[in-house]
């Protein structure tokens, strides 16, 4: 008996001890999250689909714009490189031999766009749901560049074809992120959220470049001729490869509209769901640099993560208004941008663009006040929406040939 006592005496003087050492934070195991009782079936789906493509003449456009082209097959392999490692047991080479891995391959870019999955099995087997998701707003992301690029389509067309496509993504299979803009302060306000960028700032700095470029060329490209899309990259790939990839000072992930500020203000809701896709990798890569959490609590922590950005859980829900939900539900946006969701309280947005002249255009709309409750932020002021357009034009499944790579 006095054996046991001691035995229990000891465990509860250590405990805090070890935890200290460890620097385990009792609090916020204590605060994660449930994963929500409502999530659907397939979220538990084990096996893996491969989802393709509508299928279009502007398919490939994007060689048109051969070295950025290039740089987006890089950005494939480096998430894929990154996300094995992590899983495997490698990720204290993450700042050293994974970081200069990666760092090769994106100087030195595979002709072709990788299939991930084949780079990270270990990651797909362990989170297909996941990487289905990544995947199809992948696919979303690569259709509409090519759709920018072709030479075979008038702007118009171009303009109709995009919002064929983002119905396509929402509609063909449930893998689709919501277009509303999700408040960032939430999101980024986990028990487990910064995690990765303090632990790995290095790749993290990698991460975000890839996410400013992927905002960036939509501007770059739109409504723009070919030629002027070319000569347009030689600065911007510069600009990439010499200091966005590079960068650790960022506080928060680039976002869409402002790198994008004309596109975003056409297709708010493609803006939102990009920026809610490289959220949710911020989110992801944060629960797997949580040492203190178990392999079960990943599991369930990436499972509510996915859900939280799911088209499907904000259904009939509209940009503009919060509905609550501790944050989850507070579709406002920042003043005067419908493609960009609320930013953490101690962020300025102002920072992110500094070199976009378009950013000069973005007038706010003083129109009405947001609905809900009130939300200090820095620097802002909070407006009311316009209800980004969603039309209804059904996906195009015609057997049109793909654009020749060029």
């Amino acid at each position: 008996m006095k054996k046991l006592i001691l035995l229990v005496t000891v465990a509860l003087i250590s405990t805090p001890v070890i935890a200290q050492h460890l620097q385990i934070q009792s609090p916020q195991i204590q605060t994660l999250k449930a994963v929500p009782d409502n999530i659907p079936a397939w979220m538990y789906n084990k096996q893996r689909n491969h989802i393709y493509p509508q299928r279009g003449v502007y398919n490939n456009a994007i060689y048109n714009v051969r070295d950025l082209a290039l740089d987006l097959n890089a950005i494939a392999v480096g998430h894929a490189f990154a996300y094995e490692d992590i899983v495997t047991g490698k990720a204290k080479d993450l700042e050293t031999k994974t970081y200069q891995k990666i760092n090769w391959v994106l100087k030195n870019p595979p002709k072709f766009m990788p299939d991930e999955g084949n780079i990270s099995p270990t990651f797909g087997r362990k989170y297909g749901v996941l990487e289905q998701v990544f995947e199809w707003a992948h696919i979303f992301h690569a259709q509409t560049v090519d759709v920018l690029a072709s030479s075979k389509l008038t702007n118009e067309e171009k303009e109709a074809e995009i919002e064929k496509l983002y119905q396509f993504y929402l509609t063909k299979v449930p893998y689709a992120i919501t277009g509303l803009p999700m408040n960032m302060g939430y999101l980024d306000s986990q028990p487990y959220s910064k995690a990765f960028r303090q632990k790995y700032p290095k790749v993290n700095g990698l991460f975000w470049g890839y996410h400013w470029l992927q905002g960036t060329m939509y501007d770059l490209l739109y409504e723009k001729t070919l030629e002027e899309q070319k000569q347009a990259y030689k600065q911007v790939g510069k600009q990439y490869h010499s200091q966005e990839l590079y960068r650790t000072d960022r506080a928060f992930m680039p976002m869409f509209a402002e790198l994008s500020p004309k596109f975003a203000r056409r297709f708010p809701a493609i803006s939102n769901t990009f920026d809610n896709l490289h959220m949710l990798h911020d989110m992801v890569n944060d629960i797997l640099a949580s040492y203190w959490l178990t392999p079960q609590q990943k599991d369930e922590q990436i499972t509510r993560a996915i859900w939280l950005v799911m088209a499907a859980n904000h259904r009939e829900m509209e940009a503009g208004k919060n509905y609550g939900g501790e944050g989850l539900h507070d579709h406002r946006f920042e003043s005067g941008i419908p493609g960009m969701g609320l930013m953490p309280a101690d962020i300025s947005h102002e920072g992110h663009n500094h070199d976009n002249p378009d950013n000069s255009e973005k007038k706010p709309d003083d129109s009405q006040g947001h609905e809900g409750e009130d939300h200090q932020h820095h620097n802002h002021e909070n407006h009311s929406p316009e209800n980004p357009a969603n039309t209804e034009k059904k996906p195009d499944h015609s057997n049109a040939q793909e654009e020749p790579t060029k």
